[in-house]
């Protein structure tokens, strides 16, 4: 079973690659302790541990439980424009993973300007300083994990 989870964390890049280019990249945040964002030098360290990107927004979070998978983006404040991408899984079903997101996302002021559901359920939100912002919410392996990635990218802050 191990030797299989290098497998999966390849297939949900690559699951989750395909979806964002096909579709608008989104914004995000957590205050969940077994996602460690105490560091943001690196998007993991020479014990495999992931971080949250450098800049990462702190008004988006995870649904409790959630295993930070992967993570990228995370300019410093002095790029005109950022981007973030992290990936993680929970054991949540993604129906409540989806209302989590739809309500956690209202509750923080976001605008949720659409939500396509099918294999995946993807939802698009917006707010001011976000120019594209996105969670891409599956259970691709039919195993009851649930994977989600958030997509962010970030409008130039203004001079």
């Amino acid at each position: 079973m191990m030797k299989l989870r290098p497998n999966r964390n390849w297939m949900t890049k690559m699951m989750a690659l395909g979806f964002l280019v096909g579709t608008p990249i989104g914004y995000a945040v957590t205050e969940e302790p077994s996602i460690d964002a105490s560091s943001t030098e690196a998007a993991s360290d020479e014990t495999g541990t992931i971080y949250l990107p450098e800049g990462y927004p702190e008004t988006i979070m995870f649904p409790a439980g959630s295993k930070l998978v992967s993570a990228s983006g995370g300019q410093p404040p002095e790029y005109e424009i950022r981007n973030y991408n992290v990936t993680a899984e929970t054991d949540l079903p993604v129906e409540s993973v989806v209302e989590f997101y739809e309500g956690m996302l209202a509750k923080k002021g976001f605008d949720i300007l659409e939500v396509e559901k099918g294999n995946a359920t993807l939802i698009r939100f917006g707010a001011p300083g976000l120019d594209d912002a996105s969670v891409m919410i599956m259970d691709m392996y039919g195993d009851g994990t649930t994977t989600f990635t958030i997509s962010l990218l970030m409008e130039p802050e203004p001079e």
